[in-house]
């Protein structure tokens, strides 16, 4: 059967059951529709089994598809070792590294993990896609490596700790000028605030001090399903946003935002880089877990970009 099955029809069947439809594949690959559908075709017949279903969510594995795809990546991840192998040979790492984070927090980490890479290793290229944490718990994600926050999945994956973050009130110099500096649970509560939906459940605003733990109640004036637009809004002075420290830490330094209650933080909660066991060995893997670990405080308190001047000067003016 082996002088029957091309190579090419087996990456055809790879890239197909990784994008989950045949558009999304031929987009990726720049390969004609027609052309991976005839692939996958003749890779079926070879072996005499389905490998791929139609259903409303698109193209599905069967179990003999994720029983040869498992198998198959193990080719293809085994040309990879040799490839970068020889590449040692000449201490160049290059080739494409995938990453998946939550939505949450993912452009701020891996924004500046892959710009310091790139710049570091002309060779490296990176595809990075951005999921919900729920999305992220499943086994239907193909990555090299993942970022998570929160407690460690249960799963096959390897798993190293970067580091940990906590929550804490934010808001801008002109709301607190407005309506005061809180002095405690009992002012928050009469503040418009942001909530963020996590799955369609609000997330709490859950603070400590020492060994008292609170859960602060305001008024929702706002609900999002991004991170990004809670800090907008607390920027922009219309609510108090409870967010994590590294995601706040350049607009604090740049004074568009303060904090409220400082003294109160919420629970550490880990950030973990988790990563195939079988791409361990792979150099190109191994460079991005050891520099996202060893370089986490830097990656998180920097992100990479500047806020415009503008955008704090009318805030200071309102």
């Amino acid at each position: 059967m082996s002088d029957t099955v091309d190579l090419k029809y087996i990456r055809a069947f790879v890239q197909i059951a990784r994008s989950g439809s045949l558009t999304r594949a031929a987009r990726d690959t720049n390969i004609a529709k027609a052309t991976l559908s005839h692939n996958l075709r003749r890779l079926e017949d070879a072996l005499e089994v389905e490998l791929l279903t139609r259903s409303s969510r698109g193209l599905v594995l069967t179990d003999a598809g994720r029983a040869y795809l498992e198998n198959c990546n193990r080719i293809f991840e085994s040309c990879e070792i040799a490839e970068s192998a020889a590449q040692r040979a000449h201490n160049t790492v290059s080739g494409k590294v995938r990453i998946a984070a939550s939505a949450e927090f993912g452009t701020s980490i891996l924004g500046a993990a892959s710009l310091y890479l790139a710049q570091a290793h002309s060779g490296l290229s990176f595809e990075v896609n951005m999921y919900t944490s729920q999305k992220l718990l499943t086994d239907q994600l193909d990555f090299d490596c993942m970022i998570f926050v929160g407690s460690a999945p249960d799963s096959s994956h390897l798993c190293r700790k970067m580091g940990t973050v906590s929550y804490g009130l934010y808001t801008s110099p002109a709301f607190r000028r407005e309506f005061g500096t809180p002095r405690g649970f009992d002012d928050i509560e009469e503040l418009n605030g942001t909530t963020y939906m996590r799955g369609g459940i609000e997330e709490l605003w859950t603070l400590m001090c020492g060994d008292h733990e609170v859960v602060c109640r305001y008024r929702p004036r706002f609900r999002v399903q991004d991170y990004w637009m809670a800090k907008y809004y607390a920027i922009s002075g219309v609510s108090v946003a409870y967010l994590p420290d590294f995601f706040v830490h350049y607009e604090v330094e740049m004074g568009g935002l303060v904090p409220l209650m400082p003294e109160w933080r919420s629970p550490e909660m880990a950030v973990w880089v988790i990563y195939p066991a079988r791409r361990h060995k792979n150099p190109r893997v191994k460079l991005l877990v050891d520099t996202l670990c060893e370089k986490f405080d830097q990656f998180m308190v920097h992100p990479g970009y500047s806020l415009l001047p503008q955008v704090l000067v009318d805030a200071r003016k309102v």
